[in-house]
């Protein structure tokens, strides 16, 4: 699929030719003799190029049969010149932002267990006890409050659950069995929700609309569960606080621009051209 990508990207308005199945050739450029791996007429794949892109040889058969139906395309008209130009920017910038993200993540530590158990002791109540949880999860806001609202008249919680969960947990009552409540703030529940007895309120994550129930409280048996749990979450916030750091120096200084009424609209572009010709 990348490899397919690239061709579409690259290929503008070349003659599609025929490849010589004699093998490796050696071309003689201006700044040194490279071997080329795969080539269609000017496009060329080296190889270094396929120890730099990680392109095996397995692939470059794929990669000469994509390279002749791009260049077939872009003689035929189907190129919008402007969308290649989109996607090969798009295609650096991708690559540059790994580039980054890589050297910069691989410096980050991963927390050692004295680091997670010194952590877990500053907040017992989240991470030194346990509590049995059981969750209804749904859809929308108004549902859960017309279940919570039921649930306070004396519902029963298990069985309204398997009901109306959508959550995995549904058919056996939301049971979700011993957690820290740590272990439900990973997931963003917020803490004064999650430190909890009994009937919690309504609250909204990325999943859905919550319900939990907690029907008992024990000290924490499962410690080595928790500091594994807890050290990917830990070494998770580093690598996005490292990441936000990046953010911050990068749009130093920079003019940055974003139309807020596109951000949370379902929006298509309606202009019908499809030639690319101001691009060009």
């Amino acid at each position: 699929m990348i490899i397919a990508t690239v061709s579409v990207v690259v290929v503008i308005n070349r003659r599609m030719a025929s490849i010589s199945s004699a093998g490796v050739v050696e071309v003689n450029n201006s700044m040194e003799n490279q071997q080329i791996a795969a080539s269609v007429d000017s496009s060329v794949i080296y190889m270094e190029d396929m120890t730099i892109a990680g392109i095996t040889p397995s692939l470059l058969e794929e990669w000469i049969e994509d390279e002749l139906l791009a260049e077939l395309a872009a003689e035929l008209g189907y190129e919008n010149v402007r969308k290649s130009k989109l996607l090969q920017d798009r295609a650096r910038q991708v690559y540059l932002r790994d580039e980054l993200l890589a050297y910069t993540y691989a410096r980050i530590p991963f927390p050692d267990n004295t680091e997670v158990f010194q952590y877990m002791s500053s907040d017992s109540l989240a991470f030194m006890v346990e509590r049995h949880y059981y969750q209804i999860i749904v859809a929308n806001k108004s549902m859960a409050d017309s279940i919570h609202q039921k649930l306070l008249w004396g519902e029963n919680f298990q069985i309204t659950a398997e009901r109306l969960s959508i959550g995995q947990k549904a058919g056996i009552g939301g049971d979700l069995g011993f957690l820290t409540a740590g272990e439900l703030i990973a997931y963003g529940v917020p803490v004064e929700q999650s430190v909890i007895e009994g009937l919690g309120d309504v609250i909204s994550t990325n999943y859905g609309w919550h319900i939990f129930l907690v029907d008992e409280i024990r000290q924490l048996e499962d410690t080595s569960r928790v500091v594994r749990s807890l050290a990917d979450d830990i070494y998770r916030q580093r690598l996005a606080t490292a990441r936000d750091s990046l953010l911050v120096m990068a749009s130093a200084e920079k003019d940055i621009f974003l139309d807020s009424t596109l951000v949370y609209d379902t929006w298509q572009y309606s202009d019908q051209s499809t030639d690319g010709s101001e691009a060009e």
